[in-house]
């Protein structure tokens, strides 16, 4: 049984045997059972929110009850983590640089997907649909991903654009996101080469429950009058409802939902549906299986670029009922059996669909594209005070499109890895793990009606790497650790960045058979200070080299008169920087936090290089370095928050840096962009058995651009309401 010093029972609390996949969580008495315990001694691993995490020891075999108390945390540390070295950890002992957002703050941010709350992660922006984290991503329409995103440890990112679909997450069966800070390819392969997103989701409940949310909001008007372009209500509404309970030996989570929106600017509205199930079944004493399916609906309008400067929240007339109509479907499996006391494997299985249509506004593009993957990893924990795991894993993409946009193409990537964890008591755990990749994209059955000039360069189908990487964690006392890691990065081009050829916003996007993968070499120390239980430091030094990082420019010789762009390698880029990161709780339940993460991000222009007709605001000078395209020098994240019985509150802070340069695509280069200021308020409090929580997003309605041609939301009120029973 779990529950707090003062005898109250815990429900919800997490309970992870270290290095295993066997886990629990307590009922709404704080009761919960852990069969199927291997020989010998253990660690479990205890968490909850808003308590301090607590190893307690175990033996299989154990009779009677275990009584574990949890002591309230003044200064909030996440407890059990699973993505930094794949198997269960405390947070603090972590190697490499990560932060864990728990369900009741994304629940704060009333948002319908994950990517708007992550923007107040340290480190973490989004331009667009694309994550950045730390500098490693620009802005590329999202096409081909850097940050690889998991759900339960699966994959993620598409076959054919190779990037996130926020609408596939189950944002509302989210129990806590982990996200992973620089190259993490020696684990997760290619996609991962600027850090991983782990979205990990709730387990089945032991009793039969209900859950519900309702959120509703609008936006303001432009401060003004000539921005206008509707009078009526710009607006936002959307509802989802979960069942979880255990039928026999197996739980299940039945979820669905649906999501729609006026916009705040002409062709900015969608209407989205999605269905979740989720199944949890023990296999024998000491086996478990986990199955998830997942399906999602997206029908939403394109703003490609506004009207102009006079008219920012429109469309020009020939784009008016430009729309998309994108539909996913996940599913997933994975087996885990203890085999001894010290030998266990997994086995796991996924399939994910996607597909898009857009209207004849929208340039009349569609794709199908399926990817089929496969792992296998054993844990082997025979030898003191070390664990190894080994594993082989496979994906194959295959793609369906119209041979004026990609045609039908092919890849697959093979891999094997190996990782080992060595603990050196008392005081430091040292982690080592490699792997090796082996992609290939094919022709496919349909060629490409080509209408651009080719760019010069021999065509690279086949791309191999060998991924090291090491990290150390020191914990020279109580409430101080060291990290310290070095990793190599990689990522395969997806094969819409290979053999798109499109028009958009009036630039022709074409094809670079020639395009190879990234590869990066990421460095990183770290360092995470507690003081007297109110006061926690988290700070960090990092530093990123890029070969071939892959980026969209301009090329008037590729358009033949018309102005075009493709993606191209660009030879070498660095990004560096350090990131602060501190927790104080304040006299009267306050609590004040502050990130802020400063970003040296330059590329290396070659003497060969051809320079775009604008230069985005960056002077270029061949054989010269250039700043990168759509990363800020500084990020700061801050914020108060107050907290009293049932009822919190608090303020908050973002300021982001001008981009020191954009694409180059257009003649006003950055002109338009500004410095961001954001003021977001909020409060939240608890009547009865419902959650409530009032917002408003951008307080000062501050217009302002991230991207060209695009003015991002205005002032946004909103109200959420969830509950269960």
């Amino acid at each position: 049984m779990v529950d707090a010093l003062d005898g109250r029972p815990l429900a919800g609390v997490s309970l992870v045997l270290e290095g295993a996949q066997l886990g629990a969580h307590s009922d709404g008495e704080g009761r919960f059972r852990l069969a199927g315990l291997p020989p010998g001694p253990g660690r479990l691993l205890v968490s909850h929110i808003g308590y301090q995490p607590k190893e307690v020891p175990v033996v299989a075999g154990q009779q009677g009850e275990l009584r574990i108390a949890l002591e309230v945390a003044v200064v909030e540390l996440p407890g059990v983590v699973v993505s930094a070295t794949r198997r269960a950890q405390l947070f603090a002992e972590a190697p490499v640089s990560m932060a864990v957002a728990q369900a009741p703050e994304l629940q704060t941010r009333n948002a319908f997907t994950l990517s708007g709350p992550l923007t107040y992660v340290a480190g973490v922006n989004q331009v667009g649909s694309q994550i950045d984290i730390r500098g490693s991503s620009g802005y590329s329409q999202g096409t081909g991903s850097r940050v690889l995103l998991l759900l339960d440890g699966f994959p993620m990112l598409s076959a054919d654009l190779g990037d996130i679909k926020w609408d596939a997450v189950p944002t509302e069966e989210v129990e806590r996101v982990e996200v992973i800070k620089g190259a993490a390819s020696a684990l997760y392969g290619t996609g991962a080469l600027g850090g991983v997103i782990n979205a990990i989701t709730r387990q089945p409940s032991l009793r039969p429950q209900t859950r519900f949310r309702l959120l509703s909001g609008v936006y303001s008007q432009p401060a003004y009058r000539s921005w206008r372009w509707a009078e009526e209500r710009m607006y936002l509404a959307g509802g989802d409802l979960s069942h979880s309970r255990t039928l026999g030996l197996t739980g299940l989570v039945l979820a669905g939902g649906h999501q729609r929106t006026r916009g705040y600017q002409e062709n900015d509205e969608f209407r989205r549906y999605h269905l979740y199930a989720k199944a949890v079944r023990p296999v024998g004493e000491r086996g478990r299986w986990t199955g998830l399916a997942r399906w999602a609906s997206d029908d939403h309008g394109v703003f490609l670029q506004w009207k102009n400067r006079q008219h920012p929240l429109q469309v020009p007339a020939g784009d008016r009922g430009a729309s998309t109509l994108s539909r996913k479907l996940y599913l997933c499996s994975e087996y885990y059996q203890m085999r001894g006391p010290a030998l266990g494997y997994k086995l796991k299985g996924y399939f994910y669909r996607t597909a898009f249509e857009n209207s004849r506004q929208a340039g009349g593009l569609e794709s199908v594209g399926r990817k089929a993957g496969t792992e296998v990893q054993v844990d082997y924990t025979g030898v003191e005070d070390l664990a190894l795991s080994l594993g082989g894993a496979a994906a194959f993409d295959r793609v369906k499109a119209p041979g004026d946009f990609i045609g039908q193409r092919q890849a697959h990537n093979l891999a094997l890895y190996a990782q080992g964890t060595r603990l050196l008591p008392p005081w430091a755990e040292l982690v080592a793990g490699l792997r090796y990749d082996h992609h290939r994209r094919d022709q496919g059955e349909e060629g490409q009606l080509v209408r651009c000039a080719l760019p010069h360069g021999e065509a690279r189908p086949t791309q191999r790497q060998l991924s090291p990487q090491v990290g150390l964690a020191v914990f020279p006392a109580p409430h101080t650790a060291l990290r310290a890691s070095a990793g190599r990065g990689f990522r395969a081009p997806s094969i819409s960045e290979v053999f798109t050829q499109a028009e958009a916003s009036g630039v022709l996007i074409c094809p670079n058979p020639a395009l190879r993968a990234e590869r990066s070499w990421s460095y990183e120390l770290g360092l995470r200070q507690g003081v007297g239980g109110f006061l926690l430091v988290d700070a960090a030094l990092f530093w990123n080299s890029f070969d071939g990082l892959v980026e969209a420019r301009p090329d008037p010789a590729l358009g033949q008169g018309v102005l075009a762009a493709n993606f191209r390698n660009i030879s070498r880029a660095r990004v560096r920087g350090a990131e602060l990161e501190t927790q104080l709780a304040l006299p009267g339940g306050l609590r004040w936090r502050a990130a802020y993460t400063l970003l040296d991000a330059v590329e290396f222009l070659a003497l060969e290089e051809v320079l775009p007709i604008y230069d985005g605001g960056a002077e270029l000078v061949p054989g010269r370095e250039a700043p990168l395209p759509y990363r800020a020098r500084h990020l700061l994240n801050t914020g108060l928050g107050l907290q009293r019985g049932r009822v919190r509150g608090g303020a908050e802070f973002r300021y982001l840096s001008r981009f020191e340069r954009v694409s180059g695509l257009f003649p006003e280069g950055r002109r338009d962009l500004v410095p961001v200021y954001l003021v977001d308020l909020y409060a939240a409090g608890r009547l009865g058995e419902l959650d409530l929580t009032l917002r408003i997003d951008n307080l000062l309605n501050y217009h302002y651009l991230l991207t060209e041609r695009e003015l991002r939301s205005p002032r946004r009120l909103s109200l959420g309401l969830s509950g269960a029973f």
